[in-house]
């Protein structure tokens, strides 16, 4: 049985609205093939291994982009100042961290791994990192704009997941933060705290529930190619995929 990921959730939820080929689908989260990192994810990756030691979910240790001279690239040398607001951020906040990596196991029906693990003011707490070019855009679906994030489930949901799987866990009260990390300069950060309702923990619960038979379902039946050359020509699969469409398919409107 393939235990419920909030990614799996949204991934889902892509799948059946047609957003993402099945094929694509099947090979990231039923065979366990990796998309190759983009630059955005490898920098994630090194300023996250950085400021807290924990490794990619590959398991290898991020390298840096270095410049012919030997330096860090610009975007690399950002982040490291970065990396110095996270500490900081973590001490003054009076975080005490406990680990890194904790991968919850205790839920029959859903997993995730967390961030960090942490102790603030007596209470169990779960941060989480982001790194985002988009802390100040309300319209972005994965923009950071305070007032707007309420009403961005993708992002809102790994809260909820996260913050269920480790209360059954640990059997006491749990608190999510984010803490995300600007790109675009060396200053700015956010570090939010998401209060979330028993509604929708309630719904969440139900929802991975619905996750898992529709999981389940398609297994059985099989996941269906999407045969979009677009799609196709950007796909880490789509020099093995027997369904790769190499050419355009014809595209009809009417005016």
């Amino acid at each position: 049985m393939t235990k419920i990921s909030q990614s799996i959730i949204k991934t889902l939820s892509k799948y059946k609205n047609d957003a993402i080929c099945g094929k694509k689908f099947e090979a990231m989260y039923l065979k366990g093939e990796s998309m190759p990192p983009t630059p955005p994810m490898q920098l994630g990756n090194w300023f996250e291994y950085t400021a807290t030691g924990q490794l990619p979910r590959d398991g290898n240790i991020p390298e840096p982009k270095v410049l012919k001279s030997g330096k860090l690239g610009v975007d690399y040398v950002r982040m490291e100042s970065q990396v110095a607001n996270y500490k900081k951020m973590i001490a003054e906040n009076g975080f005490e961290v406990i680990n890194t990596g904790h991968v919850f196991t205790k839920n029959e029906y859903a997993t995730g791994i967390s961030d960090v693990m942490a102790k603030k003011d007596g209470r169990l707490c779960i941060i989480d990192i982001k790194t985002s070019g988009l802390l100040d855009d309300r319209w972005n679906d994965m923009g950071w704009e305070l007032e707007s994030l309420p009403d961005k489930h993708n992002l809102m949901i790994q809260a909820v997941q996260y913050t269920l799987l480790a209360e059954e866990e640990f059997k006491e009260e749990v608190d999510f933060y984010f803490a995300v990390f600007s790109t675009k300069n060396e200053h700015d950060c956010l570090l939010i705290r998401v209060n979330i309702d028993d509604t929708s923990k309630q719904q969440h619960l139900v929802g991975i529930l619905k996750a898992h038979k529709e999981l389940e379902s398609l297994k059985k039946r099989g996941f269906k190619p999407s045969k979009k050359y677009r799609e196709c020509a950007k796909c880490f699969l789509r020099e093995t995929c027997e369904f790769a469409q190499k050419t355009p398919e014809i595209n009809e409107i009417y005016y």
